[in-house]
C-alpha cells in the first residue's frame, strides 16, 4: 500500500511540476517525430524518472545551466525553471524507505606513485617507479579509477623487476665509512675531444667517463665547467648519470677556466653497474663570419667531472640491521629467519597475522645453505609480486548493515588513508594505530586523516590531485613555438607549475577559502613569473624562501586559478591561445559539466573552414552557430573562453590596444554577461557549481571510483557541512574521509579470484 501511494504521489507532483515545463519548453525538440538526441519525452509520466535517471539527471542539469531550452527558444521565468528543477531532483533524490547499496568497486591496484611511496617509507629506498612500471590509466580524471587499472603478463615482469632492485637495496650491505668519491680529468672522458687542459663539446650532445656504482642509490655528481659564449644565450647545461637519471638544465656564465662553475646534482640510480657520468651540452650556436662580421660559436669546456655514493652508505641497510640482530639473537637461527620473514610480510601485505605456511611459501623461494640477507632480500622479492601488495585487497569486517556494507578493518581503513593523503601505503606507524584499535571508529579514522594531514608527506596528495584535477600533467611535455613566445624557457615552464602547486598547498595548509581558487588576488609567485605578470617588487606580501614570495595581484585583472600560467598554457595551442579549450577547461575543471565531443564528421571550431581564413575566431564562431551540432556545445565553451583572450598562449597579458584584449566579452546561456577575467570570476564566484564540482573531483580522488546517483547525498551531506563564508580543502577532505563511502565496503562479492590467491 505505502509503495502504491508514493507512485499515486509522485505521479500528482509529475503532473503539477513537471509536465507543464516539459509540454512548454522541452516536446518541441523532444517530441514524438521531433525528438533530437535521441530523448523523446513525449510519454514521460513519474515512472520515467526511476526507469531512466541518468537521462533525466542530464535534462535537470541541462535546464539549471540555462542551456535548455537553447538561445533562440522562448525561456522559462526563472522561478518556472527553479521550482522544475528542484522538484525532479527531489523525485531522484535517494529513496527514504529502501537505503541505497554501496557499489561494488573493483580491485585497485597500487599506482607508481603508490608503490615507490611503500619502498621510501616501508625499506627506505628510493625507486623511480616510472623506469619500472606500466604507466597508470587515467579514469575520470585520475590516474587510481580502479576500473581504468589493468595488469597484464608483461605488466608483471615489470612487477619483478621492480621488486628485484627494491629488495638488493633494502638489504644492501655497504662497506663501512663515508661513501665514494670518484673523480674523472679529461684524459678519463668520451663523448667530446681533448683542448688543452679542459675536456670539449662542440655541439650538442653528452660528454663524461665512465663510473663503476656497486648498486642502485642515490649519488651525487658534480662537474666543473665554462664555456666559449657566443650569440644571445649562455652555455645550457644538465649533469646526467647512465640514460636514465638527469639533472635539471641550468645556465654556465662562465667565460674561462679561472673563473669556471661547480654544477652539482643529486640523482638517483635504479640498478649498479658502468653509467657514463656525463655533461649534457644543451644549445650549442655556430654563425659564419661575414662580410666584416666575425663568426661566432658556442662550446662547452669541462675541467673534472666527481661521482660520490652511493648516499646513506656505511655499513649495512637499516633493515637489515633490524633483522640480522633478531635473527643472531634467537636461540635457533631458523625460527629467528622465520620470524623476521613473518614481521616483513605482516608489514608488506599490511595484515595482522600472517598464517606459517605462508612463511615457508616464502622461505622455499630461496636455498637453505644461502646466508639469511639473500633469503630475506628473496623473500622480499616475493612478498614484492604477490597480490596482497601490488592490490588493495577489502573485506570488510562486522555483519552487513542496511546498505550492504561492511566497515573496513584498521588495516583496511589505513590503506585507503595512505592511499589518500599520502599518495603511499601505511607505515609502521599507521599499521600500529590500526592494530591498537585506532582505526575501529569512524571518529578514530577522522582523527588520524586530520593527523596524516599535518605530515610533510601529504603534500604528494596535494601535488597529485592539483595537476590532475586542473589538467596539468601535459605541461610535462607541452612546449609553445619558440617563435611565436621567443622568452619563454623550461625554467618559467617549471615556474608555472609550481605557482599552482604552492596556492594549492598554500590552500589546504593556511585554511584558506576554496573561493579563494576563483576570485582570489594574491599568489605565489618568483622573479620569472613576476616579470610574466607584469608585477613589481612593491606587490610582494611575503617572502617564502628559494626565490618565491606571496604577491598581491589586485593591481591586476588576474584572479584565482583563471589567472595562473600553468592553467592558461596548458589550454592553449602552441602559437595561439585558445577560447574553445579555455572555455572547455572552465567548465569541465570549475563547474563540473564536461561537455561532450564533437559528433562524428563535425568539425571543431579551431580550423578555418574554407571561405574562413580572414575571419576572426569569434566571426567564425558565429558563423558556426547556425549550425545546432556546433552550437549546443560552443554556446557554452566559446565565451567562457572568449574572457581569458585578454592572455596570450603563455599567459602574459595582451598589450593594451591589442584587439583581444579589448574585446574579452563572453554571454552565458543564461544571458549573464561579463568583461575580462576579471569579471569572469566574479560571474563564477556567484555560482555554487564550482563547490559542488570541487567536493566531486575530491570524492573520487578519495573514492579511487567514479561517483554515482546513490553517492548524491553524500556529496551534499559534505558540502551542508562546510562554512559557507570560507569552505575549506581540508574540511572538504574530511568530509570524504567521514563518509561511509569512505569508511565502509560493500558486502557483496568483491575482488575476485585474487581474493584467494596467495602469491
Amino acid at each position: 500500500m505505502l509503495a502504491l501511494l508514493l507512485v499515486l504521489s509522485a505521479g500528482d507532483g509529475f503532473n503539477r511540476a513537471a509536465r507543464p515545463f516539459l509540454e512548454a519548453h522541452c516536446l518541441r525538440c523532444h517530441g514524438g517525430a521531433a525528438t533530437q538526441g535521441d530523448l523523446d519525452l513525449s510519454g514521460a509520466d513519474a515512472r520515467a524518472l526511476s526507469r531512466h535517471p541518468e537521462d533525466w539527471d542530464w535534462l535537470v542539469e541541462r535546464v539549471e545551466l540555462g542551456e535548455m531550452p537553447p538561445s533562440g527558444e522562448a525561456q522559462p521565468e526563472p522561478e518556472e525553471r527553479d521550482r522544475f528543477v528542484a522538484w525532479v531532483r527531489g523525485a531522484l533524490g535517494p529513496s527514504s524507505v529502501e537505503p541505497a547499496l554501496l557499489p561494488e568497486v573493483p580491485l585497485r591496484r597500487l599506482t607508481m606513485a603508490e608503490y615507490s611511496a611503500a619502498a621510501r617509507d616501508l625499506f627506505d629506498v628510493s625507486i623511480d617507479a616510472k623506469g619500472y612500471l606500466p604507466e597508470d590509466a587515467v579514469g575520470h580524471g585520475f590516474d587510481h579509477v580502479s576500473a581504468a587499472q589493468s595488469l597484464s603478463d608483461l605488466d608483471f615482469q615489470r612487477y619483478l623487476e621492480a621488486a628485484e632492485s627494491v629488495a638488493e637495496r633494502a638489504f644492501a650491505a655497504d662497506e663501512p665509512g663515508p661513501p665514494r668519491v670518484r673523480r674523472f680529468v679529461p684524459s678519463d672522458m668520451v663523448g667530446g675531444a681533448p683542448r688543452g687542459r679542459a675536456y670539449w663539446l662542440f655541439t650538442r650532445g653528452v660528454a663524461g667517463a665512465k663510473a663503476s656504482l656497486p648498486r642502485g642509490g642515490d649519488y651525487v655528481i658534480r662537474a666543473r665547467v665554462w664555456g666559449q659564449q657566443a650569440g644571445e644565450e649562455d652555455c645550457a647545461v644538465r649533469l646526467t648519470l647512465g640514460d636514465r637519471a638527469r639533472g635539471r638544465v641550468e645556465e654556465v656564465s662562465a667565460r674561462s677556466s679561472a673563473g669556471s662553475q661547480v654544477l652539482e646534482a643529486r640523482l638517483h640510480v635504479e640498478r649498479g653497474g658502468d653509467v657514463l657520468a656525463g655533461v649534457e651540452f644543451r644549445n650549442d650556436y655556430y654563425r659564419a663570419a661575414k662580410g666584416d662580421r666575425r663568426a661566432q660559436d658556442r662550446n662547452l669546456a669541462i675541467d673534472w667531472i666527481e661521482v660520490t655514493g652511493p648516499l646513506g652508505q656505511g655499513g649495512r641497510s637499516p633493515l637489515w640491521e633490524r633483522y640480522s640482530a633478531e635473527i643472531s639473537g634467537a636461540e635457533d637461527p631458523r625460527e629467528g629467519l622465520a620470524s623476521a620473514v613473518s614481521d616483513l610480510a605482516a608489514l608488506t601485505w599490511r595484515t595482522p597475522t600472517v598464517e606459517r605456511e605462508d612463511v615457508q611459501r616464502l622461505l622455499a623461494l630461496s636455498r637453505e645453505d644461502e646466508d639469511p640477507r639473500a633469503r630475506l632480500q628473496t623473500a622480499l622479492v616475493g612478498l614484492l609480486v604477490s597480490p596482497r601488495f601490488l592490490f588493495k585487497l577489502e573485506r570488510g569486517v562486522g555483519q552487513p548493515d542496511a546498505r550492504g556494507s561492511r566497515r573496513l578493518s584498521g588495516e583496511e581503513a589505513a590503506t585507503r588513508l595512505a592511499g589518500y593523503l599520502w599518495q603511499g601505503v601505511p607505515d609502521r606507524a599507521l599499521l600500529g594505530m590500526a592494530r591498537s584499535g585506532a582505526l575501529d571508529t569512524r571518529e578514530g579514522v577522522l582523527a588520524a586523516a586530520e593527523g596524516m594531514l599535518e605530515d610533510p608527506r601529504s603534500e604528494a596528495f596535494v601535488r597529485s590531485f592539483g595537476e590532475q584535477w586542473l589538467q596539468l600533467r601535459i605541461l610535462a611535455t607541452k612546449r609553445p613555438d619558440r617563435r611565436a613566445f621567443p622568452g619563454f624557457s623550461t625554467q618559467l615552464l617549471r615556474s608555472m607549475a609550481e605557482e599552482t602547486a604552492r596556492v594549492l598547498l598554500r590552500s589546504l595548509r593556511m585554511g584558506r577559502s576554496l573561493w579563494d581558487l576563483v576570485d582570489g588576488s594574491v599568489t605565489v609567485a618568483d622573479a620569472r613569473l613576476m616579470k610574466l605578470y607584469g608585477l613589481e617588487r612593491g606587490d610582494r606580501l611575503e617572502s617564502l624562501g628559494g626565490g618565491w614570495h606571496v604577491v598581491d595581484l589586485s593591481r591586476t585583472e588576474r584572479r584565482g586559478l583563471l589567472g595562473h600560467a600553468s592553467v592558461l598554457f596548458a589550454t592553449s595551442e602552441s602559437t595561439r591561445s585558445s577560447p574553445v579549450r579555455r572555455g572547455k577547461w572552465v567548465l569541465d575543471v570549475l563547474l563540473g559539466s564536461a561537455p561532450p565531443p564533437p559528433p562524428p564528421g563535425v568539425d571543431g571550431l579551431e580550423q578555418a573552414a574554407a571561405g574562413e581564413q580572414g575571419l576572426t575566431f569569434r566571426e567564425r564562431f558565429a558563423r558556426h552557430r547556425a549550425d545546432p551540432n556546433c552550437a549546443a556545445c560552443h554556446d557554452r565553451m566559446d565565451p567562457l573562453g572568449f574572457g581569458l583572450e585578454a592572455y596570450t598562449a603563455i599567459g602574459a597579458l595582451r598589450a593594451p590596444q591589442d584587439p583581444l584584449r579589448l574585446d574579452a566579452r563572453g554571454e552565458l546561456p543564461d544571458g549573464r554577461t561579463f568583461n575580462g577575467p576579471e569579471e569572469l570570476a566574479a560571474v563564477l564566484r556567484a555560482d555554487d557549481r564550482f563547490l559542488e564540482a570541487f567536493v566531486e573531483r575530491m570524492a573520487v580522488f578519495g573514492l579511487g571510483r567514479a561517483l554515482g546517483r546513490v553517492d548524491r547525498s553524500m556529496v551534499a551531506g559534505i558540502i551542508g557541512e562546510l562554512d559557507p563564508g570560507r569552505p575549506t580543502m581540508e574540511r572538504v577532505i574530511l568530509g570524504v574521509v567521514g563518509s561511509d563511502e569512505f569508511q565502509r565496503v560493500s558486502a557483496g562479492p568483491r575482488n575476485g579470484p585474487l581474493e584467494e590467491q596467495d602469491d
